[in-house]
């Protein structure tokens, strides 16, 4: 079963804050994945490993980041969610409060809760961003979720051609998420950076990363004899 997109949800954070809550419309399905990501939209502030509510069960284990402490800074975590929850949370570290973008999605038909591969990007004045700098590969039936932001809270105005064979899930050019693009792909490819078209120059942070389909189960409980035909574990006198 290939990976494939199974809903989203997110919050635009206005408002400092010390916790950022997205929340699905319906409960994760155990087993599915949760990736989500953040945009830091406060200085010197650093976002927490997120958590899930209540029902969830599973640790969030980091993808990858960009930018640190900065305004644009970008991080991206996944879990395999055991249990299952509509609600994800980060927070602030040292119980600060800021303003930022969270973006949750669940993935269904995944190989594992680790990406199979993830970069990062960063280009200093550009009005074609990319997610990363070395592109990725798509394998078919494998889903590629990434975004990129300004470095700062600067705007690019407007995306002008999106990421091709990518699905929008996110895309502000006002604060806090000044300027963020967000989206997935399930399109196979070679050497995939994510690469838009924006309106003005700007330095850029990104992130992406990779999710094979899971391996399709197979085999018997018992091993197979003579010419595949399947037997009870006992062997009949004279047959072997």
């Amino acid at each position: 079963m290939p990976a494939s997109f199974v809903q989203q949800a997110g919050t635009v954070v206005s408002k400092a804050a010390n916790t950022w809550t997205a929340t699905f419309g319906t409960a994760v399905t155990a087993g599915n994945l949760v990736v989500i990501v953040g945009r830091m939209g406060t200085a010197s502030r650093t976002m927490g490993t997120p958590t899930g509510g209540a029902g969830s069960s599973g640790t969030f284990a980091s993808v990858q980041s960009i930018g640190g402490t900065a305004i644009g800074a970008l991080a991206m975590w996944a879990m395999q969610e055991a249990g299952s929850a509509t609600a994800y949370t980060i927070t602030i570290a040292g119980s600060l409060n800021a303003t930022g973008v969270i973006r949750a999605w669940e993935i269904s038909g995944h190989n594992s809760a680790t990406a199979d591969s993830s970069g990062t990007g960063t280009q200093t004045t550009t009005t074609t961003p990319q997610m990363v700098d070395t592109g990725l590969n798509i394998p078919s039936g494998g889903i590629m979720i990434g975004g990129f932001s300004t470095q700062g809270d600067l705007s690019w105005t407007s995306v002008t051609a999106a990421p091709s064979n990518f699905t929008e899930s996110f895309n502000s050019v006002t604060a806090p998420g000044r300027s963020m693009w967000l989206g997935y792909r399930t399109t196979s490819g070679s050497g995939v950076t994510g690469s838009a078209t924006v309106t003005a120059t700007r330095a850029i942070w990104g992130l992406a990363a990779v999710w094979a389909e899971a391996a399709a189960a197979g085999g018997q409980p018992f091993a197979r004899r003579l010419g595949g035909v399947p037997h009870n574990g006992f062997r009949r006198r004279g047959m072997y």
